[in-house]
Formats: structure tokens, sequence, C-alpha cells
């Protein structure tokens, strides 16, 4: 018997399946992350093993059959009834009642012909050979997913069990709340379709880096983070390698411990960086897309920097921020792909039937997707904070807009549930940003590298919008949130004096140029060189100085006035 009780909706959902249970052979089994899908399998497994029967559990990772080994014998399944499917596994007995197997050991090898009941976990990760299992025996078949929305799922399962939705669950409190946030919508219009295995169609990820990797959007990532991130422990997801490196880098050297994570990062080494990241060390992880599953961290921000088509893909990252955690409030999602703006909020995203490309289930799918569509929340152009359809005013800046715009209507949302109003800072927390700005000036001071008390006014009314008038100048040690607020100043003034230097540096050499244009005019005229060759000559010099800078037009005057004296 095992050690744990079912919550309500796990309950729903192993009495659906047992209502069902003789009407059909092959299940999916809706779970949205934080459901408890591994609880879920460990009550299925349970049963059948009391009755001798045996069962074999599929996982899509390696690093999914420890952990799901280790959730079984937490739970009360025994450990002498575990064997492992994978390599050459030292613990593998094929005469075991629980089989954990490894999805990509599995196609590579004979189907067991002893295996009364077949569990798939994240059955939106499709594998061709388990597919042909699934409809060439007469096996009974139940599949996880948090995302069934893979438009063959329904030609291989004859039953959706759809025992909650991710809404339900975040009202329920088992999932987090989230407060969502686009500071960017980045034009991929131009950008090609590629089929992906797991994932569907979805943009070609060469064309997408160049557009993602722009030095601007990077900054603008990491800037924001800085100034709303709250120093939460953050998850942000990239499109390739080389996208990843450059915002690791540009957080470093923002002063954030930033780590990356890839495909080819080896286990170990994975497991340490998560470790790092669990004990606060690494303050984000920057991945691709290998943190989609299986990964139970306390996430309390997402970065999503990938533009994607893929409900499945947008669902399962955002999903790794939702899963709650003792002190967790909510988590913070910061979409810089403008994937929002036509996806939608990931708890809008529901289907009651399972697609089939093959019957006429595409219909359907269009109809949901059209249904969606009317449910897209709306940019608030003040704050870029993520309104739900519906609500007029921005429940986090207040701002309202002009009428006639940001009309649309979403009637399934509560909005007494998020209408929260502007956040008014108190007396205190004012006072308390104010020491803390006064504590970053006297630790500069010891280091050598003052700050006059006239910066410290002006970055508390950057903050504030007023002067910090009847506060008192007692230090109160930095907080990650301030420190963080006061490096995003400090980044985007010497990138604004970077660029006014540039923009002085390329009026000099305008100015320079239209006098050597004037002195050349002048001399040729009046040795009566023709006015042709002159302009002749003007337009040259113009050109190379808007081409090729300051070191161009130098050598270029030296060249002019030789010619002239031939």
């Amino acid at each position: 018997m095992l050690s744990i009780t079912p919550k309500s909706k796990q309950v729903v959902a192993l009495n659906m399946l047992r209502n069902n249970w003789k009407q059909a052979r092959t299940f999916l089994l809706y779970a949205p992350v934080g459901f408890g899908k591994t609880a879920i399998a460990a009550f299925i497994t349970d049963g059948f093993v009391a009755r001798g029967m045996r069962v074999m559990f599929v996982v899509p990772y390696t690093v999914l059959l420890n952990q799901t080994a280790s959730r079984f014998v937490e739970y009360g399944l025994s450990s002498n009834e575990i064997s492992y499917v994978w390599r050459d596994h030292p613990d593998y007995d094929p005469t075991r009642l629980i089989q954990i197997a490894s999805a990509d050991t599995l196609i590579r090898r004979n189907f067991p012909d002893n295996i009364d009941l077949l569990i798939i976990d994240e059955a939106h990760m499709k594998r061709k050979k388990i597919l042909e299992i699934i409809r060439d025996t007469g096996i009974k078949v139940v599949r996880l997913s948090g995302t069934p929305f893979a438009n063959w799922m329904g030609k291989y399962y004859e039953k959706l069990i759809k025992p909650t939705t991710m809404r339900e669950l975040i009202n329920l409190e088992d999932l987090s709340p989230y407060d969502f946030y686009a500071p960017d919508n980045p034009d991929v219009s131009g950008v090609k379709t590629s089929k992906l295995s797991a994932f569907g169609n979805d943009y070609n990820e060469e064309q997408l880096a160049k557009i993602m990797g722009d030095t601007v959007l990077v900054g603008n990532v990491v800037k924001f983070w800085l100034e709303n991130g709250e120093d939460r422990p953050t998850v942000c997801f990239c499109v390739n390698v080389s996208h990843a490196n450059h915002l690791t880098m540009e957080f470093s050297k923002a002063g954030i411990n930033a780590e990356v994570m890839t495909a080819k990062t080896p286990h170990d080494e994975r497991h340490i960086i998560i470790n790092r990241f669990e004990t606060g060390t690494t303050k984000i992880i920057v991945n691709v897309g290998v943190l989609v599953a299986g990964f139970d961290s306390d996430v309390r921000c997402i970065i999503y920097a990938r533009p994607t088509k893929s409900e499945i893909r947008w669902v399962q990252c955002l999903g790794r921020g939702l899963r709650t955690a003792s002190g967790k409030d909510k988590c913070l999602i910061f979409d810089h792909s403008g994937t929002v703006h036509h996806l939608g909020f990931p708890d809008d995203i529901e289907y009651e039937v399972l697609p089939d490309e093959n019957d006429g289930m595409k219909t359907q799918r269009n109809e949901n997707r059209e249904k969606n569509s009317e449910k897209k929340p709306k940019e608030c152009p003040s704050c870029h904070y993520m309104k739900p359809a519906g609500i007029y005013v921005c429940p986090k800046c207040g701002f309202k807009p002009l009428m006639g715009e940001d009309v649309s209507v979403d009637e399934t949302r509560h909005l007494t549930k998020i209408s929260q109003g502007k956040h008014v800072f108190t007396e205190a927390e004012k006072q308390s940003w104010w020491s803390q700005i006064k504590y970053y000036q006297r630790q500069r001071e010891i280091l050598g590298k003052p700050l006059s008390d006239g910066w410290c006014a002006h970055t508390y009314k950057k903050k504030f919008g007023v002067w910090p008038r009847g506060l008192h100048d007692t230090p109160e040690e930095i907080t990650p949130q301030v420190n963080n607020y006061i490096r995003s100043c400090q980044i985007a003034f010497a990138k604004s004096q970077k660029h006014n230097t540039k923009n002085r540096q390329e009026e000099d050499v305008l100015v320079m140029s239209n006098n050597v244009i004037n002195i050349l005019r002048d001399n040729i005229n009046a040795n009566g060189r023709s006015n042709q060759g002159a302009l002749a000559r003007n337009l040259s010099l113009l050109q190379t100085t808007r081409d090729n800078g300051k070191e161009a037009l130098s050598r270029r005057m030296s060249n002019m006035w030789q010619e002239r004296k031939i």
C-alpha cells in the first residue's frame, strides 16, 4: 500500500480511468505541470503489482530514470521490484514487476511479451516504434501528457482523460499564479518553418537565432530582468547555443551568475549546475531545449527568448515556473519573443478532444485555435504587463488606454481574481530604498570610486518619480533587488554615453567633410577647373566619409590635395 494520499483532482483522474477501463484499450491522461504525473503512475502501478501483473513505465530522458524510481520508492513501491531498461544497467531484471525504461533504449530492443500495462510519460515526445507497439499489440496503454495537442494523438489513443485544467489548478493553488510581461515583440514574419519531431512545425532555428541574437534585443533581456526580475531564481529559454552564450556573457557582465545548459552538457555536469541553482549560487540557467520536462527545481522567473509556433513547446517551457514552492507568491514571466501575442497565456490553451489529422479532427483543431484567438491577452503600452482580455485599466501601473482601444472581452476569466491594482509604495519601502542607495554610495567611497549626493537623488527619482525629501540618510545593507536596479541604470547610462560619443564623432566627420568640400570647390573654381570634376570629387569624398569614417576621410583629403597640385 502506498504511503501517499491522492489529491482531489488525482482522485478524479483515477475514477475516470476506472469508469472507462473496459470501454477502451488506450488512454491519454491529461496531467498539467504540477498535477503529479509520477504519483498517478504510482497509484496505477500499485494496483497492478498487487495482483502480480507487470508494468512498464517509459521515460523520454535518461535523467528521469533514477528520478522516477526514487519517487516510486518514496511513495511506497518496493525497490526490489524495480528494474531499469537502459543500456547495460546492473539492476536490469526482466522478471521484476516494475520496468522503468528509457525510450531510446526501448526502441532499439525487442519489446517484451510479458508486459500487462504500458505507461508512457510525456506523450508528445513521439517515437515511431513505440507508436507501432501501441497500434499493433493488444496491450493496455496509459500515456501521460501536460500538452496533448499534437495532431497525431487521436490516431493512437481512444480516450482522453481530462480531470482538470491548468487554470483550475492555479485557482486551487496547486499551481503558482503568474505575472506576465512582454517587453519585446521581434518581427519573425520572414522566418521559414521547419518540422520538428517533438514540437511539430516551428521556426527555422538558424534564421531565428540571427534575429534573437541582435545586440539590442539581448541587452533588453538583461536590462528588463535587472529592473523587474526581483533577483528571483530564473530559467531562460534560448534559440541555440550561440544565442545562449551571448545572453550568459551579458548577464555575467552585469554581475549576475548565469550558466549555460544545452543538449551537449554532460549528465553529471547538469546535476552540478542544477545543484548550484537550487543552493542560490547560480541565479539564472540559460538553456537550449533541455529543461522542458523533468525539471522540478524552484523556478520563480521565466525568460522566454525563443519565438515559437508550437503550443506544446510554449506550455512546456512556461510550465517550468508554475510549480508551487514554500514562500513562492507567483512566477514572473518575461516574454521577449512576442509569442504571447499569437498563442496567448499558457492556461488559455485547452483541447476537449485529441487532434487527429487523418479523421477530420483538423477542423476541430482550427476551431480551437480560433476560439483561443478571441481570448488573446493585451500588452500594456506603458509597462509591458500582459493584461488578460477584458481588463481595461492595467492592474500593474494603472495606465488607461484611449477610448476605443483594447476592449476585447474574455467572459471566462474572473477579473476580480487578478485586478489587484497598481502597487503603491509605502513610506517605509521608500525609506528602505533610499537607505540602500546611500549604503551603495558609502561602499563606492570605500572602494575609492565615490558617487555624489546628486547621483543618489537622481537614482531615487528615476525609481519613484519624486525627489527623496524628508528621508534620513542612515545606510541599510543593500538587497539584490536594489543592487540589480542600480546595475541596470548604470548599464543604460554607459550605453547612452557610448551612443552619444559615436554620434558626436559622426557629426565631426560630416563637418570636416563639408569644410574640405567648400575649400576644394573654391580652389578648383579659382584655377578654372570644370565644376563637373569638382562635383565628382565632392561626391566621392562624401561617399567615402559615409562608408568608412574619419580615417578614410583623412586619406581622401591627402589624395585630393595631391591631385590639385599636379
